[in-house]
């Protein structure tokens, strides 16, 4: 960790979170050298990072009365809010909303979300991103109505594409398990113009019709996959089969065959993804197959996604 540097530190240090993930009782103890001590900022992306970190010990357990960390959380976005230094507020408030996204995960707890929302109101795109995403944590599967219409209206004025990025993510897990439902609101964001809506669009089915297999979802991948003007989107379409069918993964391979032998690297990167993401932990020959051939790509990031 003393040899990382800003968002290196940050990421080292946020990693102590997956490496002690679920570890409750030590989590304050462990991160406490890191963690920002009486309000004063020090050493924003070390601290940012631990409070990340905290939000990963502590993830989907905010329901079960762990009340202390998500507070301790709170807190630390309120104290960063108030800091007069610009990037360290950003890193810190990136760090904080994160985590306490994470810790109070489908609690659907609106005094959060009302903290969140003007800390990404605040324009500033590292720290909006991050806000944006852990109110889709928040709301994880919650469909509430009144975020979901605030989150778009702000996608459409804000200049920063980080924080429409995160406002994407954040419809997508609002809709996480809805199925059929969720159609009205995919409908609308395809047909945005705003090319990172309707990369949402593709992560609302991801989330929506998560290992259902469904039909018409894996339909409306294949096609956005194959016709969108966008790369980002087309990528995006492919990537989302793989959450759509992680329960029949012996059937991912066949299915994006073709798309990894597209002339276009980010459908290829997509392929890549899918099998990676449906096939995990299930030694699947033909997703070997498919995969192996594709670490000579002569595209680095596809070789990256292999």
């Amino acid at each position: 960790l003393g040899k990382a540097n800003l968002w290196a530190r940050f990421s080292a240090i946020g990693s102590l979170g997956v490496v002690h993930k679920g570890h409750l009782g030590e989590s304050m103890n462990l991160l406490r050298p890191y963690l920002p001590q009486g309000g004063v900022s020090s050493a924003p992306y070390q601290e940012g990072g631990a409070l990340y970190a905290l939000g990963l010990i502590h993830a989907n357990k905010g329901g079960k009365g762990d009340a202390e960390v998500t507070s301790f959380l709170r807190d630390a976005i309120e104290t960063a809010n108030a800091n007069q230094n610009e990037v360290a507020r950003e890193v810190v408030q990136h760090g904080a909303s994160l985590g306490v996204g994470l810790a109070a995960m489908a609690t659907g707890n609106e005094e959060l979300y009302a903290l969140l929302r003007n800390t990404m109101y605040n324009d500033s795109a590292v720290a909006g991103e991050a806000s944006a995403i852990a109110i889709g944590l928040i709301m994880l599967g919650k469909a509430n109505e009144t975020a979901i219409t605030e989150m778009l209206q702000y996608a459409h004025e804000t200049k920063h594409e980080k924080i429409i990025r995160g406002v994407s993510l954040c419809i997508a897990l609002n809709m996480f398990g809805k199925e059929d439902s969720a159609d009205a609101l995919i409908e609308q964001l395809i047909n945005d113009k705003d090319y990172i809506l309707r990369s949402g669009a593709m992560w609302t089915v991801a989330m929506a019709y998560a290992g259902t297999t469904n039909n018409s979802a894996i339909r409306r991948l294949l096609h956005v996959a194959v016709s969108d003007v966008n790369d980002d989107v087309r990528r995006t379409a492919v990537m989302a089969l793989g959450f759509v069918m992680f329960r029949s993964p012996e059937e991912v391979p066949q299915l994006v065959a073709l798309l990894s032998e597209s002339y276009n690297p980010h459908v290829r990167y997509g392929s890549c993804m899918a099998v990676g993401i449906a096939c995990a932990g299930k030694p699947s020959k033909e997703a070997l197959d498919l995969l192996t051939p594709m670490l000579d790509d002569p595209v680095d990031f596809v070789r990256q996604g292999a």
